[in-house]
């Protein structure tokens, strides 16, 4: 049976434009989980809110929408619109590793904190009829943390929970805990989501030794670098011309970022950005990097 692969939420880089594109030339993955968006009152909600996250018609890769807060009301109002929507499953964001968000206690700022944990989820999946999955680290400072929440997680019917092996204060440095990965992952009672670090498809087929009950998968920074790899991953051969399609991709999601976007310097970092991901696919792309920036 072939993996389930998922796009991973990369806030600034995968949002709506960029799946659209990347679908459209890329194979391999079967969904995606969007960035996360905060968790708000109905009453103070734009439409523009949600604008990462309205249906595009005739899309055929199933989406997650991702809600980052520690207000379970909140929650449940943004979960409910998302519902209203289409969706059938949200996920709650206690992996984000930045500063200004973990010192107000979400994202990974909550998991050295189970009984806050037990008490959101308590509130949250006893008023929604959506599914609710969870996406978290290992911990915040130590990965004791997550072990130490496991306990809440499996009283209540996640979908899944999907672990990137790192701890926050790390951010997206330093290498994966595998050892933490596979420690907390025995110890959970949910279909579990392996996410981090899979950048080629030795380090995948590695992984997949390793842990032989994962059968979903998530790429995050390796699928923007090289998009071909969830393809490859799958047992695809890469195009006759790959240099073309990443062309082809590259230009589409240009076109479009000028479109939706308001000044040309809006659109260029937006590019640049893709870049520093792109660029580390091509050989000896140094200089080239250099032009483009």
């Amino acid at each position: 049976m072939p993996p389930i692969l998922y796009m991973a939420p990369l806030h600034g880089i995968t949002n709506r434009i960029f799946r659209k594109a990347w679908f459209k030339h890329f194979a391999g993955l079967d969904a995606a989980m969007a960035p996360f968006i905060l968790g708000v009152p109905t009453s103070s909600a734009s439409d523009t809110h949600y604008k990462d996250l309205v249906p595009v018609r005739g899309a055929t890769v199933p989406l997650v929408p991702q809600i980052l807060g520690n207000d379970a009301a909140h929650f449940v109002e943004t979960a409910k619109v998302l519902a209203t929507m289409g969706y059938d499953e949200v996920n709650w964001n206690l992996g984000c590793p930045y500063p200004m968000v973990t010192k107000k206690k979400r994202g990974a700022g909550l998991l050295p904190f189970p009984d806050l944990v037990a008490a959101f989820l308590e509130r949250v999946c006893s008023a929604l009829t959506v599914s609710v999955s969870v996406k978290l680290r290992l911990g915040l400072r130590d990965r004791r943390e997550l072990l130490a929440l496991v306990p809440v997680l499996n009283q209540f019917p996640l979908r899944r929970v999907v672990i990137h092996p790192r701890v926050g204060t790390q951010m997206y440095g330093g290498t994966v805990d595998l050892d933490g990965f596979e420690e907390a992952s025995g110890a959970l009672a949910h279909e579990v989501v392996y996410n981090g670090d899979i950048r080629d498809v030795p380090t995948f087929e590695s992984l997949q030794k390793r842990f032989s009950r994962i059968d979903t998968w998530m790429l995050g920074r390796g699928a923007v670098a090289d998009p071909f790899l969830p393809g490859l991953i799958k047992g695809g051969a890469l195009p006759q011309q790959p240099a073309m399609v990443i062309r082809a991709f590259h230009d589409e999601l240009y076109i479009d970022y000028r479109e939706a976007l308001d000044g040309q310097r809006h659109v260029l970092d937006k590019m640049k950005e893709l870049w520093g991901y792109l660029g580390q696919s091509f050989a000896d792309a140094d200089d080239d990097l250099k032009h483009v920036r």
